[in-house]
């Protein structure tokens, strides 16, 4: 037995003597235009923000760029930004009209930039339901789990997809008027590759916690191009489902915006659908599979 500790504790000091600090040090490369904003078919005033790269351990915030010419073009009409605050560009009060391209033009220190992206159409949402996991037969098993301390309340949508293919969904969700969803990592979103065409029938596309019977509850699903998609998977791939130190070097999304700026300008529709949490016994059993 005094050898078997007299081992563990050699083993631990040699374990211990073979770790020691490693500093990363990354250089810097040149100062990028950054430039994200869209616009949607909901009559507001859609907003552009610039600011400037910075290093990727920089623990500042990114400056903002002003005094810049911001402007979006629908083809036949030019809409001017305004600047309303540091780096933050706002149109006049419009709306987006589906199957228009529009165009952003942004004239910077001497430097213009531009993108296009199309306003596709968004399938109307007929209705939600809500439904839930029973964990009660596994209430042993869960009793000390952090993880899950109640069920969910899951978003159903009810709504037709279009028969056209290459469709591409996010799903935002709102309870009593405040966004749930308001981080990355909390947007879900697909393509229609398993359901062109299909009648969607009370399939799972958001969840909210802490649901109380009578809360309202309000959907809103947004229609974007395969670009934005493709730059979503981007960026949780650099943050959230990122491996730690097992993963690669981190690499800045590929955006849509010209001349090296990075960054994505989107045109988008959007269709909500608002409904009231009802009594307990009206929630859908959701399968464990």
């Amino acid at each position: 037995m005094k050898k078997i500790i007299y081992i563990t504790f050699i083993l631990l000091i040699f374990i211990s003597a073979c770790t020691e600090d490693f500093d990363v040090e990354l250089e810097s490369t040149y100062i990028r235009l950054v430039i994200q904003g869209s616009i949607s078919d909901v009559r507001t005033a859609h907003q552009i923000s610039l600011t400037k790269s910075a290093d990727y351990f920089s623990n500042t915030p990114a400056p903002t760029v002003t005094g810049a010419t911001v402007s979006i073009n629908d083809g036949e009409n030019t809409f001017n930004l305004t600047e309303i605050s540091d780096g933050l560009y706002e149109t006049d009060t419009m709306a987006g009209e589906v199957g228009k391209t529009y165009t952003l033009s942004i004239n910077s220190e001497g430097e213009t930039y531009s993108a296009s992206s199309k306003l596709n159409f968004c399938a109307p949402i007929d209705s939600i339901n809500f439904g839930f996991y029973d964990y009660s037969y596994n209430e042993e098993e869960i009793e000390d789990s952090a993880d899950i301390k109640e069920p969910y309340l899951y978003v159903l949508l009810n709504a037709m997809e279009p028969e056209t293919p290459g469709d591409y969904y996010l799903w935002n969700v709102y309870k009593n008027g405040v966004l749930e969803s308001d981080t990355l990592h909390e947007l879900n979103f697909s393509d229609d590759y398993f359901i062109n065409g299909f009648y969607m029938y009370d399939v799972t596309v958001q969840y909210v916690e802490e649901v109380s019977v009578g809360d309202t509850i309000t959907l809103e699903m947004q229609s974007v191009n395969e670009e934005y998609y493709n730059y979503i998977i981007q960026l949780l791939s650099e943050t959230v489902w990122n491996m730690g130190p097992l993963d690669g070097p981190p690499a800045n999304p590929v955006g849509n915006i010209s001349n090296g700026a990075m960054g994505f300008f989107l045109a988008y529709s959007v269709v909500q659908f608002t409904d009231i949490v009802p009594e307990e016994d009206e929630w859908i059993e959701l399968e464990w599979y």
